[in-house]
């Protein structure tokens, strides 16, 4: 299995995505969200682009069986029904309904890599379910980390080395690091021991502190709190366990 991280956000041509599973990560915060508001019972989630594509798009369903939700430049949208954190997304708010996400980064990383024949939803919170599915794939992978507004990201550079550590030490032989994907290795060593940390070093995880949003950090660190494996496919994620 050859292991690699795309280290910026950027499209890929087909062919290098043909014969790879992906997984894309945006731990603060937009794939925490749907992992979370899936394991809450929210039925499907449809990542959009665009803020005009989320309202346009929620019109084709019936009355009360959508909601909208995410952010952009880390605040609440408005006329949206929720945000981008989490801890938003309960069972009371989100069960049976089909959600449309808008987010900065995370909802367009999906678009960046709709070709691949499997693509999974990771964050910290099923990070263990999330290689037990990678193992039975058993293709090449490509951790793909949101980044922040085409930057590099730490935290979810981070997340993706822990994918790595767990599948390292589950496969033990037959897995092969790319220079990408050894320092993401390296960076989720250094940060195991306390992972918030590098939330709190990272340029978003700053930034969310300091529009009071701090509280998402730790709740973003929760590691193996679902079994939810969320798939992207056709444009819509679904809960996979």
């Amino acid at each position: 299995m050859l292991i690699d991280v795309q280290c910026l956000p950027t499209s890929l041509a087909p062919n290098h995505l043909s014969n790879r599973a992906v997984v894309v990560v945006d731990v603060l915060r937009a794939t925490s969200v749907m992992v979370y508001a899936l394991s809450e019972g929210a039925k499907e989630i449809i990542p959009v682009r665009t803020v005009e594509e989320a309202f346009q798009m929620a019109k084709a369903f019936p009355p009360n069986s959508t909601l909208l939700g995410g952010e952009m430049k880390s605040s609440k949208i408005e006329g949206f029904d929720l945000g981008n954190s989490p801890k938003e997304y309960e069972a009371g708010k989100v069960r049976g309904k089909r959600l449309i996400l808008a987010t900065t980064n995370g909802t367009k990383a999906f678009h960046l890599i709709s070709s691949a024949p499997h693509i999974l939803v990771g964050s910290f919170f099923n990070i263990g379910a999330t290689t037990q599915r990678c193992l039975a794939l058993n293709k090449d992978l490509l951790v793909f980390p949101s980044g922040n507004n085409g930057n590099f990201s730490l935290e979810d550079t981070v997340c993706g080395g822990m994918l790595i550590d767990q599948i390292v030490k589950k496969r033990k032989m037959d897995v092969v690091l790319t220079d990408a994907s050894h320092s993401a290795y390296i960076l989720y060593q250094r940060f195991e021991a306390n992972l918030v940390e590098a939330f709190r070093l990272s340029r978003h995880g700053k930034e969310l502190i300091d529009l009071g949003q701090g509280d998402d950090l730790p709740f973003c660190g929760q590691v193996d709190i679902t079994d939810i494996v969320p798939i992207y496919k056709n444009g819509v994620i679904g809960a996979s366990s």
